[in-house]
């Protein structure tokens, strides 16, 4: 088995490909939520992925979280007026601050 690293710029890829996918699959904080689509991008399926695809996707929570301010993703993408546009927003700063760090 061949082992990758999280790397910034795996992390940045996998945020940019859950924004992106809110083109096809508009977001929604209960049937489509964030954290599901940077699972999806990141190609992790609880219980059926590989480890890398799981620690990929967590880099990408945790640097989502981050860029949030230390607020989870989940609860943050549930406050009201949140939008979709706010959604890809802070996928793709997020994206920007993991391959600039």
């Amino acid at each position: 088995m061949v082992t990758l690293s999280v790397t910034r710029s795996r992390v940045a890829a996998v945020l940019n490909r859950a924004a992106d996918g809110f083109n096809t699959e508009p977001w929604d904080p209960y049937l489509n939520p964030l954290l599901n689509a940077i699972d999806a991008a990141a190609g992790f399926t609880p219980g059926k992925s590989s480890r890398d695809a799981e620690d990929t996707s967590i880099s990408a929570w945790d640097a989502l979280a981050v860029h949030l301010g230390d607020q989870w993703p989940g609860d943050w993408e549930r406050e009201a007026g949140r939008s979709q546009a706010d959604i890809v927003d802070a996928l793709r700063a997020t994206a920007a601050k993991a391959v600039a760090a």
